[in-house]
């Protein structure tokens, strides 16, 4: 798909324009509250302790699977680059210049720009407990630095050299040894191989080596030959998506999918005079860029099936931008609106310099009207088996695809239903990543079983985890004001044996209905996830934020689930609740207005 547009690349590539902060006709046109920001988010790093980052810091995955130790030091670096700059291009008085090149120097004298987690060579193997200074490994961080790194050179280049002679050169000899050369020279798996899986890494390594290439003056042998690896892989990374465009990472990922996707071809297309504008018209790219608007239930909430949470952050300048290239006026709205609802424009929780510049660039045109837009449609995504239906009170959900997705959970079949933008049954999502999260261990984290998601258990059975595991029979169909979907679970468990067919039912106007039928000698008992304390009174469960009338179901048993975990405590309380509920034949579930 992108390949085929690498024939009409001119003889000469250019670089990515963007206005140094010498050009102060463009930096002085910021509106006053966003230059006012970007100051102020750089006052906060003004003789600011930059963290140390020791040996210690970085053994300590490969000896416990703590990420955090090394992480809560290294992010917080790239966080402060990105102000600094920011902040000097802004105000251009030379205040914030030798705290930009003490934290230059901090970062090119790290031993790994790569993370501890992240740290091998061959995917899903243990990585080694230090990183090879003669090897270095280009990670998604790593690519982002050398993208950061590359931007504040074509920000402030000048200024820099006169504060600081050689730093500049140190900058390129460390960027390109650390991820250009090796992006040139080896094969990493997020680079793509044929049919071979990839994920969010390849869109999101792909733009930051983009990034890092066409800022930094590297010749044209090197462009083209990055530019044609590229292509490659951003062609790899499409081929894992249906032509629906469904995002099966979730909507926390899209941003580093969908968006660095958008970001990478942006850069092609810029360097390149236009060549590779036609693809923003495909209608896959087109479909992608809208999946983040049908997935988004309500305000902050969206859907959160595989590893991610409900609340999956603000949309953005990038999503805004995507929006504006393949004509999705929704995804514009959408953006614009969490633009507006945001207390600053500057981004305090983004390590991508890229990010935060498009958002100060962009600012005035983003803070203009935008049409209000229709609410988004039923849909279904066949590629991943996602079914969506709404109206003014139900939001509800069914994922009915396989249990091999990337980032995925055992939970084909599961439901998630909001009230009138809600949480009624939910996804609980995911614990802060350890090193057991993508390991062998990973289905035995409780976040990743069936039986912490609204599904069945089967004799104590839960489902399996792998592509052979799925629903079978799903169909799918929408009449006049009713959407209906209908599957077998039977196959997303191992031994087989039963049945057990799910049936979701959302007529407009009218009600939510759940009809679960089981035929089977084993015990069967559903499980039902809450935000909130339910109460079992005469055949309802009764919540906060709406009640279920269980037909067919003689008893429920409620239980507490303490939250301690940081990450789920982003979105939940501190306890969440579990209800089993036996199955014998049929069990209807009347959702109340």
């Amino acid at each position: 798909m992108i390949q085929e547009y690498l024939c009409r690349l001119p003889d000469r590539l250019g670089d990515l324009k963007l206005p140094a902060a010498n050009h102060r006709a463009v930096w002085d046109d910021l509106p006053q509250g966003v230059r006012e920001a970007l100051i102020r988010r750089g006052e906060a790093y003004l003789g600011w302790h930059w963290p140390v980052m020791t040996c210690g810091d970085y053994l300590t995955f490969s000896r416990t699977g703590d990420r955090s130790r090394y992480e809560q030091k290294c992010h917080p670096r790239q966080q402060a680059l990105c102000a600094l700059a920011l902040a000097e291009c802004a105000e251009h008085r030379g205040r914030f210049l030798d705290d930009l090149i003490d934290g230059i120097w901090f970062v090119c004298e790290e031993s790994g720009w790569q993370l501890p987690a992240h740290n091998s060579y061959v995917r899903d193997t243990t990585p080694l407990p230090l990183p090879d200074t003669a090897r270095p490994g280009p990670d998604l961080f790593a690519c982002e630095s050398a993208a950061n790194l590359s931007l504040i050179q074509v920000l402030l280049g000048e200024e820099l050299e006169a504060a600081a002679p050689g730093l500049c050169r140190r900058v390129r000899r460390e960027v390109d040894a650390r991820v250009v050369a090796p992006y040139l020279q080896e094969h990493f798996w997020w680079m793509g191989n044929g049919d071979e899986p990839v994920n969010n890494w390849t869109s999101w390594c792909t733009q930051n080596v983009l990034l890092t290439v066409f800022t930094s003056g590297y010749d044209q042998d090197v462009k083209h030959r990055v530019a044609e690896q590229a292509a490659y892989s951003l062609d790899c990374f499409l081929n894992g998506y249906g032509p629906d465009g469904c995002c099966e990472e979730g909507a926390e990922y899209y941003h580093h999918a969908g968006i660095t996707l958008w970001g990478a071809l942006e850069v092609l297309d810029q360097v390149s005079g236009g060549v590779f504008a036609p693809l923003f018209r495909e209608e896959k790219l087109r479909s992608l860029a809208a999946y983040i608007v049908n997935v988004q239930v309500d305000g902050d909430y969206y859907l959160n099936y595989a590893d991610c949470m409900p609340k999956a952050g603000l949309r953005g300048v990038g999503e805004y931008l995507f929006g504006r290239r393949t004509g999705a006026p929704g995804l514009c709205a959408l953006a614009a609106a969490d633009v507006s609802r945001r207390e600053s424009r500057d981004l305090p929780d983004s390590k991508s310099l890229f990010e935060r510049l498009l958002d100060a660039l962009y600012a005035r045109e983003l803070s203009a009207p935008v049409p209000p837009v229709p609410p988004a449609e039923d849909v279904f995504y066949p590629s991943t088996g996602l079914w969506i239906a709404r109206d003014e009170t139900w939001y509800v959900s069914l994922r009915a695809g396989h249990n091999g997705v990337s980032h995925g959970h055992c939970d084909a079949g599961s439901l998630i239903v909001y009230r009138k933008g809600r949480p009624l049954l939910i996804d609980v999502g995911v614990e802060t990543y350890t090193a057991k999260t993508f390991s062998p261990e990973r289905f035995s984290i409780w976040t990743m079983r069936s039986d912490w998601h609204n599904l069945p258990t089967i004799g104590g059975r839960v489902q399996g985890d792998g592509n052979q595991y799925a629903p079978a029979g799903v169909k799918q169909h929408r009449d006049g004001n009713t959407s209906v979907i209908e599957l077998e679970l039977s196959p997303a468990y191992p031994g087989g044996g039963f049945s057990y067919t799910r049936r979701v039912a959302l007529e407009r106007g009218k009600g939510l209905t759940v009809t679960d039928r089981y035929q089977g000698g084993e015990k069967a008992v559903l499980s039902l996830m809450f935000a909130q304390r339910p109460i079992w009174r005469g055949g309802v469960l009764e919540t906060p934020a709406g009640s279920i009338r269980l037909e067919g179901a003689a008893e429920a048993t409620v239980e507490a689930v303490p939250i301690q975990d940081p990450h789920l405590r982003r979105c939940w309380p501190d306890t969440l609740y579990r209800v089993l509920v036996p199955v014998e034949g049929e069990l209807r579930l009347e959702f109340l207005p």
